[in-house]
């Protein structure tokens, strides 16, 4: 890790964080001073027990903080793999499910031209199929209210349907169909 890396580290961590950092390092600087100038004024280890306390103690809270910010720094390696990981599947699904989008509207169309839809009356389906109003429909198309529900009821007689929830059924019934379950036989 380079001078400028542990500058920018230091940078964003909090300022209660750096608080701390500085303190510890301020307790670790001067106990190692203090050690090593009572050491050669000629001072034991023992007559310097409460430096050689704070000096490990600090060396112990660096040493702890230095782990956890290393965990921390390869949990974060982790997460971005697996955000790479998961962006690159979210580009599979959106190709796939683009693709799947276009086979079904492809579908659509093939019944719509089956049943002879005019261009309006496609509209009002996809509306139907959205969910839609027939207030909500009109006011996208720029029609009266009116209008939609004759191209509806058009719409219903040409595709044999009685209703807006069965031409929604008629379209997505096969999708719906729960996959065929395994019969097990119990002992």
């Amino acid at each position: 890790m380079g001078r400028s890396d542990v500058f920018d580290e230091f940078g964003q961590l909090s300022i209660g964080q750096k608080s701390l950092v500085v303190f510890v390092l301020i307790v670790f600087a001067t106990s190692a001073i203090e050690i090593v100038s009572e050491f050669f004024a000629g001072g034991s280890l023992i007559s310097m027990w409460d430096d050689v306390l704070w000096f490990a103690l600090s060396a112990a809270l660096v040493l702890f903080y230095l782990h956890q910010r290393r965990l921390s720094l390869r949990e974060i390696h982790q997460l971005r793999a697996a955000l790479e990981n998961a962006r690159g599947k979210l580009v599979k699904l959106d190709s796939s499910s683009s693709e799947i989008t276009n086979q079904y509207r492809a579908v659509m169309q093939k019944q719509f031209d089956h049943w002879k839809l005019s261009a309006s009356e496609q509209d009002v389906v996809i509306g139907i199929l959205k969910g839609l109003s027939f207030r909500e429909i009109a006011g996208l198309r720029e029609t009266r209210e009116k209008t939609v529900r004759q191209q509806a009821s058009s719409v219903y007689r040409k595709a044999g349907v009685s209703s807006r929830n069965e031409l929604t059924a008629w379209f997505f019934e096969d999708l719906l169909v729960p996959p065929s379950t395994k019969t097990e036989t119990i002992e």
